[in-house]
């Protein structure tokens, strides 16, 4: 393994593949990929290089198996075409494309999504139109659940914000109580959307990701952990 002072080359089956590293105010550490398939790895500012090394070492066949989705992803990115599959709420439903004049608009039927467009209309057009379901309908289930966790933390929520994150599929601002969800979260099983919520209510007491965190979280969705674990993916991260 070749290390440099911000960058690290995990040695793939074929060619060696680039970690950038950034030092952080965090407990633990964090290995994550982004949208334009790059590897970053998050570590404490003391934590040592060596630490660093040994968790990209067990992690070797998470970063291959990630970078193979990748690139399935990328070879496979929707068309927003009659046939392709969207996915929905932890299914797989059917994309149904109707060319009509007048406004855009998109509707889930049984295992079809029916979207409607102008004749002509270019991709972002089409996503512009399925992300609004996307949002009616994450905003419907959060109407639903939200009462229910603020509840259960005995807690006022404060504003609710919907939006595609690449990192993240929640936040919370501790100061103006204001939560944030990621619309990619209508593509995950409704469980998922549970935890997030529960997850970011736990920030209104604790801020960071420490063991009191966590013992509250847990105490609330005894679940959390390997719901975490599915959510973020199998070994990608050492801590929520």
């Amino acid at each position: 393994m070749d290390i440099s002072r911000n960058k690290f080359d995990s040695p793939g089956e074929n060619q060696k593949i680039p970690i950038y590293l950034t030092r952080k105010q965090v407990r633990h550490l964090r290995l994550r990929i982004t949208d334009s398939g790059e590897f970053h790895l998050s570590i404490p500012w003391r934590a040592p290089l060596r630490l660093a090394e040994g968790f990209i070492e067990e992690q070797r066949d998470w970063i291959t198996a990630q970078q193979d989705r990748y690139r399935f992803r990328a070879s496979d990115k929707p068309r927003y075409e009659t046939g392709d599959v969207i996915p929905w709420w932890g299914a797989n439903l059917r994309l149904e494309v109707q060319e009509k004049p007048g406004r855009a608009k998109s509707e889930v039927l049984g295992e079809v999504v029916r979207l409607t467009v102008p004749p002509g209309s270019d991709l972002e057009k089409r996503q512009r139109t399925l992300d609004k379901l996307r949002k009616n309908s994450l905003e419907t289930r959060l109407a639903a659940l939200l009462p229910k966790w603020a509840a259960a933390f005995e807690v006022e929520p404060g504003p609710v914000r919907i939006r595609r994150m690449k990192s993240r599929w929640g936040s919370c601002n501790p100061r103006t109580r204001a939560l944030t969800f990621n619309l990619e979260l209508t593509t995950r099983d409704p469980k998922y959307l549970e935890y997030v919520i529960a997850h970011e209510l736990t920030h209104y007491f604790f801020p960071n990701h420490g063991p009191e965190f966590h013992a509250l979280l847990a105490s609330k969705l005894p679940a959390e952990r390997s719901l975490r674990r599915e959510l973020n993916g199998r070994g990608a991260n050492s801590a929520g």
